[in-house]
């Protein structure tokens, strides 16, 4: 269903959505999926995750479609799956990212409304 971009993809897409993405990433970061920045991992950590979401935004996908990606990128190429996730923690994860899922797209909609 997703298929993970390569490095050059990325830097090609981070090109293509420039100014989308320079207010797009310090967002991502601040959400920090699974706590790299947080960590001290540079701020293009989550670069791949970042162009993602500004395409599935620009193809007119709506928060439950966003909520999927993010598990699945999350699982498929960071290692971080729902399964992996034991307890009350696996609650305060889906919450986590099915809340930025949803203020991802009114973000984006006052972005394009604007």
């Amino acid at each position: 269903m997703w298929e993970h971009p390569s490095n050059t993809q990325v830097k090609n897409l981070k090109k293509q959505y420039d100014a989308l993405y320079m207010q797009l990433e310090p967002i991502v970061n601040e959400w920090d999926p699974i706590g790299l920045i947080n960590g001290g991992a540079p701020k293009d950590e989550y670069d791949c995750i970042t162009v993602q979401l500004i395409s599935l935004l620009q193809q007119g996908r709506d928060q439950k479609d966003i909520f999927e990606f993010i598990i699945h990128e999350l699982d498929d190429h960071f290692g971080m799956g729902i399964e992996t996730i034991k307890g009350d923690y696996k609650e305060r994860f889906i919450k986590k990212h099915r809340d930025f899922s949803i203020r991802l797209v009114k973000w984006y909609s006052t972005i394009i409304n604007h």
